[in-house]
């Protein structure tokens, strides 16, 4: 267990004993495709590191509308309201393929961070994160029409998972991005309606510039889709 956890980056350079504080507590989670990790609301009762998979956290507002305020990929850490003083989930977190976590109780938080101080940083990483995503999110909807909305989410995610390489012009050839996305979740992050994105993602589609497949997104002309984002409205 300690060299497997050195091996992960938010742990690596960690020595024996150090380690050794991070594994007090700690137990191993595998979810299922749709499984629910917790809820909006619950008890703050576990942080979660994830070790593969991926993961999808939602936020329900007032007047209940939903939306995906962020996607977890692994290596980083989730439900850590701990870290923000907070004792409920903001939102809830949901596994979008099968995916492996590592959960600790609320309790070794500060324990942790002091063994591991990146675990902090990860923290404040993903906050800062989440704040450019609202900004951005904000500053789409309220200057950019729909389909540019979705065009830069679309690259965004191909560029968050894969790297800067892979959404290059060169080499040719589509890029897939590999973890499943409803055209609901599309319309959430990107603040349209389902009928909106189906009918923008239909006619790419049509046109060639997305490869029509089952709760996947697989960009074929990536110029193309570079150049619907960057149109002038």
């Amino acid at each position: 267990m300690p060299e497997q956890l050195s091996r992960l980056p938010l742990f690596a350079g960690l020595d024996p004993a150090q380690l050794d504080v991070v594994r007090q507590g700690m137990v191993r989670l595998a979810l299922a495709p749709a499984e629910v990790l917790f809820t909006q609301g619950d008890p703050a009762a576990r942080f979660f590191v994830l070790l593969d998979g991926r993961l999808k956290v939602t936020q329900v507002t007032e007047d209940g509308q939903q939306f995906i305020v962020r996607i977890v990929h692994p290596g980083e850490l989730c439900g850590f309201a701990p870290a923000l003083g907070r004792s409920h989930y903001p939102g809830s977190a949901e596994a979008m393929v099968e995916s492996r976590l590592l959960a600790w109780p609320r309790a070794r938080w500060e324990p942790l961070i002091g063994a591991a101080p990146s675990l902090a940083f990860s923290a404040i990483q993903a906050v800062g994160r989440k704040l450019d995503e609202a900004h951005i999110r904000l500053r789409e909807m309220s200057t950019e029409e729909a389909g540019r909305r979705i065009a830069h989410l679309l690259l965004r995610l191909a560029r968050e998972d894969a790297g800067p390489d892979r959404v290059s012009p060169q080499p040719p050839g589509p890029v897939e991005i590999p973890f499943p996305l409803t055209r609901q979740d599309i319309a959430d992050m990107s603040g349209n309606t389902l009928h909106t994105a189906s009918r923008i993602m239909a006619a790419w589609e049509a046109d060639g510039i997305l490869l029509r497949a089952r709760r996947k997104v697989i960009i074929a002309d990536l110029p193309a889709l570079e150049a619907i984002a960057q149109a002038q409205s």
